[in-house]
Order: structure tokens, then sequence, then C-alpha cells
């Protein structure tokens, strides 16, 4: 009611330049909350990314994760390369995409991340070693077909202060597993 008609122009310029203020503060925090999803994400395949695994091996090895024992499970596709040189690399992302429903489904509150390329890891956090066995012989079971989604698995369980040692024989058992594959089916080239 009381309002100065001298002012209207430097009360518009103060409103718009504060609106500008507040959108360009909201943009930044939108961008941030996107990156943010870009650098933890695997965009073909909607798990956890390397970054954010090794994220989450850095926090477990300084202590912030809250972990005591670890399970580590490292799954391998058999037959990409050939599916991709076959088919064509459409059939191989798809290929990807389903070996991460598969693992999603079999290791439910698991933490999967694709470590790269075909290759996924697996962290079982506080799980007994009794159940993460089971969730990799479930794996097993489904996903042992060559013409479909076939991993070669490598397994470990122990202190998570031991993360990485547990990684390192997890990693080779699952190539010690993917050689018997191939001894299997030495049809399917490499």
């Amino acid at each position: 009611t009381d309002f100065d008609a001298d002012r209207t122009v430097k009360i518009k310029e103060t409103l718009e330049l504060t609106t500008f203020f507040v959108s360009a503060h909201i943009a930044n925090h939108l961008l941030f909350k996107r990156m943010e999803v870009m650098s933890s994400i695997d965009i073909l395949t909607g798990i956890l990314n390397r970054n954010a695994m090794n994220n989450r091996i850095d926090d477990i090895c300084a202590g912030r994760g809250n972990v005591e024992n670890v399970g580590i499970v490292f799954a391998d596709l058999n037959g990409l390369k050939r599916l991709n040189d076959k088919e064509g690399h459409f059939a191989g992302d798809m290929l990807l995409k389903n070996a991460a429903l598969v693992l999603q489904k079999e290791f439910e509150g698991c933490e999967i991340y694709r470590a790269g390329g075909d290759e996924f890891m697996i962290i079982a956090a506080d799980m007994a070693e009794t159940q993460l066995e089971k969730h990799v012989e479930g794996l097993k079971a489904v996903a042992s077909d060559p013409s479909g989604v076939c991993f070669a698995v490598g397994i470990c369980y122990d202190n998570a202060m031991n993360i990485k040692k547990v990684m390192r024989i997890a990693d080779e058992r699952m190539y010690a597993n993917k050689e018997e594959f191939y001894k299997k089916h030495p049809e399917i080239a490499r």
C-alpha cells in the first residue's frame, strides 16, 4: 500500500538479479547431482561402475566402510568377444545388460559393480560365508550355459581389512575357472 513508484526500476532490477542467482544455484545443484550419478553408475548396465568400486574399496581399507568381514565375487562373462564378432556389439551390449540383471537377482542386497569390460565384482559386506556360497551356487546354476549368460566365477571371504588380498584371490580363482571353461569348450574362441 505504501509503494514508492520512483523505485520501480530498482526493485525490478534487484528481483531479476536475485532470480538469476537463485536459478544459477539450482542449475548447478542439478548438474552436480547428474555428474555424481554419471561418475558412479555404469550407463549401459545401470549398476555401479569401477569408480564407485574403487571409492568403496578405499573406504573399507581406511576403516570407513563399517564392515567386519567381506566376501568378494569376481564374475567374468565367457564368450562375449565371440558374440561381438559374430552378431555385433548390440548383441554384446544386450548380453552385458542381461548379465547385470542376473547378478542383481542372484546377489540381492549386495554391492554389484561393473569392474570393466565383461568383468563384474560383487562385495558382500558382513554376509555369512555360507550364505555367500549359496548365492554363488545359485549364480552358477543359472549362468553356465555357453549360449547365454555364462560366467567364470571366483570367490574369497575374509576380514574386511584384508580386502585387497581377498580381491586378488577371488580374481585368481575366477581366471582359473575361466581356464576350465575354455578347456571344456574349445569351440568357443576367446
